[in-house]
């Protein structure tokens, strides 16, 4: 256990909460960078960071999966922002899960359109 680094928006309930924690609070951040890397947003990009907090930690929100995600893409965001870190997956299963998906990632998103392509940074917090 390290002192909390980074921001509200891609931590996991339990750091937030100054709790105990394990590398699964990574795991919770990679599935928030995922989301990232899917939808080209800025998670909670209608709150604040401290807004976004007390959301993930008192309400159990998480960011909106667009309806056209990848099933395989969609579960693994899912299983690493569950509330229990316990219940997480370890790295070396999603790697599995994303090793089992490439091709249908690949195709998936070389045909799909980018929603990424951004003019401006999306934060300055």
């Amino acid at each position: 256990m390290t002192p909390e680094t980074g921001t509200y928006r891609w931590m996991a309930p339990e750091m937030i909460q100054h709790r105990p924690y394990t590398s699964k609070v990574d795991v919770y951040s990679f599935g928030i960078v995922l989301w990232e890397l899917i939808t080209g947003l800025l998670p909670f990009q209608n709150m604040t960071a401290v807004q976004a907090a007390f959301a993930v930690v008192n309400r159990n929100v998480r960011p909106i999966i667009p309806n056209d995600c990848l099933p395989v893409l969609r579960e693994i965001m899912t299983r690493c922002w569950d509330p229990n870190p316990d219940v997480r997956p370890p790295f070396t299963e999603i790697v599995g899960m994303l090793e089992n998906a490439e091709m249908e990632i690949m195709t998936t998103v070389r045909k799909a359109r980018f929603r990424c392509c951004m003019t401006q940074p999306m934060t300055t917090d």
